[in-house]
């Protein structure tokens, strides 16, 4: 047996811990080096997104290099998607992506596939049952993947099949909908069985009726759990069924899907929730403010690191409200709210504004007022990861950014869809913001949707304060077939590991990046249309260009 297969055995036997991965990514740093060039820092592209991923996994928030591990975790799935890919494993019913997903319930995690999807439903719920547990402990045997997503399945095939020994070595289940039977019943199955002992993380994406959310606060098998997603909405009454609860007061994630009541006064009744470090709520908010307040004084979330308010139309006052917050805040994400002017100068001041290092404002209402709030603040200066994308900042908006003293260490910038009718950008605008842009630490920059054109794309390719980009996206930005050849001659951008230029007329310009000396760390490129057939052959013999 080879140094390599002890390893990975090792790691198929404890698939728990990461001792046997981050020894396994020591010996691919000594032995493995890659081939071609990668975004690695090391010899080894593979050992440095397990090592990553292993340190995401066990919540990285408070780390300095936060940001920068999400930067890294991406570019390095992009490249070994395309030129390290994890040999795939045939199992009858089993599938799993091809890529290098990444997120909370993608296919990867800790630095291997592990997520599973099960696709060979039989005639009968027996047939469905066997097949399922032998295909898993097919699986276990060979791989250290243990999660499993079920879509579709039948009421009684998750009853059988929660009473299986193999569910027991499951870590992480995800239940889509169900073709045919009651939730509840599901969900009790679950719930009740001392198989779910070992599951570390449980997402339900189907609609729980009052039985089912008491079966769960009831469950005396969920010790182990840290990571909740409820998936549908939940009323504020279903939600109270898990106060005090002891189990769910220790969990470290959780997701809830908003529905009737006020659910930011029910969390914020709840008894410390110690372990608590990310919390994510989507869809509308019609808290007031008092209970804004009540949420925003609670003694519940006492380590809370990551919260996402995702779809939650909060109005401007109740913003400023929510920023009196004295959470260790590192991770804000306030999607479709209404921030604009008078919420950005409230998160300007707020006490977790020192500490933050990555805030999200996506389609939030934000204009050029509010993005010269952001960019004046001194109070941002740990600040890495900004996302303004769908907001209509204009090129006051663009001016601000390009001006601030305070966002220089930005390390990834998403600007994209921000041309609106409410703040129209002209090529010329787009120019002048990457002329005189002085953000030397950027790696990631998404400009989907600008008016870039040929001359911002020449900036953009010359430019120094580019020249560590990592990833670039310039989805329908008008660059035509010069501005492609003008990105593709670049000298100052050899680092890129992913490039979008889909929707632009990129002509034969493209032809240029067939030559692997052109970004020479490409992971992955998306092409637009309008490419020559004799130059579509060419760009299709280097692996990771998608036309």
């Amino acid at each position: 047996m080879s140094d390599e297969t002890a390893l990975l055995k090792s790691i198929v036997a404890h698939p728990d811990e990461d001792t046997p991965r981050l020894v396994y990514a020591d010996w691919l740093d000594e032995n493995k080096p890659d081939t071609v060039p990668s975004p690695a820092a090391g010899p080894s592209a593979r050992a440095e997104f397990i090592r990553i991923q292993c340190r995401l996994a066990a919540g990285a928030f408070d780390e300095p290099d936060y940001p920068e591990l999400l930067e890294r975790e991406q570019d390095l799935a992009n490249w070994l998607s395309t030129h390290d890919p994890e040999p795939d494993v045939q199992l009858y019913g089993l599938d799993r992506q091809e890529q290098f997903e990444i997120g909370e319930w993608a296919d990867c995690r800790r630095g291997f596939h592990e997520v599973y999807f099960f696709n060979e439903y039989g005639d009968s719920t027996e047939e469905t049952v066997d097949t399922l547990a032998s295909s898993l402990e097919e699986a276990f045997r060979r791989t250290p993947a243990r999660s499993l997503i079920l879509d579709g399945a039948t009421t009684d095939e998750i009853v059988q099949f929660s009473e299986q020994k193999v569910f027991r070595q499951l870590r992480g289940m995800y239940i889509d909908y169900l073709d045919e039977g009651d939730e509840d019943i599901a969900v009790k199955a679950i719930a009740e069985s001392p198989n779910s002992s070992g599951l570390r993380r449980l997402y339900f994406d189907l609609p729980i009726d009052e039985s089912g959310y008491r079966a769960l606060a009831e469950s005396r098998y969920f010790g182990n759990l840290e990571s909740l997603v409820l998936d549908y909405p939940i009323s504020a009454r279903s939600l109270k069924r898990f106060h005090g609860v002891k189990w769910f007061r220790n969990l470290r994630r959780l997701q809830l899907w908003n529905g009737a009541g006020d659910l930011l006064r029910t969390l914020a009744d709840f008894p410390p929730m110690p372990r608590l470090v990310s919390l994510s709520i989507e869809g509308d908010i019609t808290s007031n403010a008092a209970t804004v307040r009540r949420f925003v004084a609670s003694d519940s979330f006492p380590r809370l690191a990551h919260l996402g308010l995702l779809g939650s139309r909060l109005q401007p006052e109740l913003v400023a409200l929510l920023a009196k917050a004295k959470w260790p805040l590192r991770h804000l994400t306030l999607d479709q709210a209404q921030v604009g002017k008078a919420g950005c100068e409230a998160l300007a001041t707020a006490p977790f504004a020192r500490n933050l290092r990555v805030l999200c404002l996506r389609e939030s209402a934000v204009t050029a007022g509010g993005v010269q709030a952001l960019a004046d603040t001194s109070t941002f200066a740990r600040l890495r990861h900004l996302n303004l994308a769908g907001n209509p900042i204009g090129p006051g908006g663009l001016a601000a950014l390009a001006g601030s003293k305070r966002l220089g260490a930005l390390r990834a910038l998403d600007l994209g869809r921000t041309n609106h009718p409410r703040g129209p950008i002209a090529a010329r605008h787009v120019v002048e913001f990457l002329s005189s842009l002085d953000m030397p630490e950027l790696r990631h920059l998404c400009l989907d949707g600008l008016p870039v054109a040929v001359r911002g794309a020449r900036v953009l390719a010359t430019a120094p304060t580019f020249a560590n980009l990592t990833r670039l996206q310039l989805q329908q930005c008008g660059l035509g077939n010069a501005g492609t050849s003008a990105l593709a001659e670049s000298i100052t951008l050899p680092n890129l590991a992913y490039l979008d230029l889909f929707g632009n007329k990129v002509g034969s310009g493209a032809g240029k990046l067939a030559n692997p000396k052109v970004f020479p760390k490409l992971g992955h490129c998306r092409l637009g249309h309008g490419v020559p057939k004799k130059t579509v052959w060419r760009l299709n013999r280097r692996p990771g260009i998608v036309v």
